[in-house]
């Protein structure tokens, strides 16, 4: 189901009650999940660019406003004016869309000539949702826990994406939380 050769894979860190964010935050801090999400997220390549993120407004405010180090940041919105306002003009590494489709195309276009066999979508629950549709694959991180008045949710799997690995549990001291890695392959159809 690639989009022009290039695999759309997401990646996010839900709780057993698929709570992806509260307040615009992730509801813990998990440094082994941290980590997961920078090494998947960035190539081992000998580009400038390593990777690249697509996501909705609010992700990218969660974030401090700033694009991932080393990785193009597609931004979805739909205020016309958003680059102007956080400065984003004419920066090679952050570009303002208005909707999935164009966030889709120019990442595919981009990782085409830079060698990248993957586009990450990384969130929020309306961006999961609509690009679920041409995602090839998911890396979740699974957190043994329930979190209480979550306001985002990562949606359910459709029936055609599979586990295909699966870390042991493991467990984060700091927070005392429990969690694996799990990777879900969309199965291909006849």
């Amino acid at each position: 189901m690639s989009y022009a050769n290039t695999q759309v894979a997401q990646i996010a860190a839900i709780s057993n009650n698929r709570c992806i964010g509260k307040g615009n935050d992730l509801p813990w801090h998990i440094s082994a999940d941290l980590q997961h999400f920078k090494q998947l997220t960035t190539a081992e390549t000998v580009n400038a660019i390593k990777g690249i993120v697509i996501m909705g407004r609010k992700t990218f405010e969660s974030m401090g406003s700033k694009p991932l180090p080393k990785r193009v940041s597609f931004i979805i919105t739909s205020q016309l004016d958003y680059a102007q306002q956080q400065g984003l003009e004419g920066k090679d590494n952050a570009y303002v869309v208005h909707n999935l489709d164009d966030a889709l195309t120019q990442a595919a276009s981009l990782a085409h000539g830079a060698h990248l066999e993957t586009i990450w979508v990384i969130g929020g629950e309306k961006v999961f949702s609509d690009a679920l549709l041409y995602t090839d694959r998911i890396e979740l991180t699974h957190v043994d826990t329930e979190i209480e008045a979550g306001d985002a949710f990562y949606p359910q799997l459709p029936s055609d994406f599979t586990v295909a690995q699966q870390s042991e549990q493991m467990h984060d001291d700091k927070s005392s939380l429990d969690f694996k890695f799990v990777t879900y392959q969309r199965r291909a159809t006849n």
